[in-house]
């Protein structure tokens, strides 16, 4: 892993519970709110192109992204509660 698009991970955020019927934009949509958001990444099954059920959203700015994790933490999407935290770095 690495290279030019290696994420921020002080900036990152891992959501859960997300719908399987989730989109990529849809995600961006309700984060892009609190401040840009640098990327999105939605684990989607191979065989089927349903998401997984998380993903993480980078942000250009720490501060937003804890506005962010703050405020969608228990936000419901799509029948679902999302849960959201500052994702870890991978070891």
């Amino acid at each position: 892993m690495g290279g030019k698009y290696e994420r921020d991970d002080l900036a990152t955020l891992r959501v859960t519970n997300v719908s399987e019927f989730a989109e990529e934009n849809d995600l961006r949509d309700i984060f892009e709110r609190f401040g840009r958001v640098t990327r999105v990444f939605l684990a989607k099954d191979r065989e089927t192109g349903r998401a997984k059920g998380f993903a993480f959203i980078s942000f250009q700015d720490r501060g937003d992204a804890a506005k962010a994790c703050e405020k969608i933490d228990g936000y419901g999407f799509k029948h679902l509660i999302l849960r959201v935290e500052f994702a870890k770095r991978a070891t």
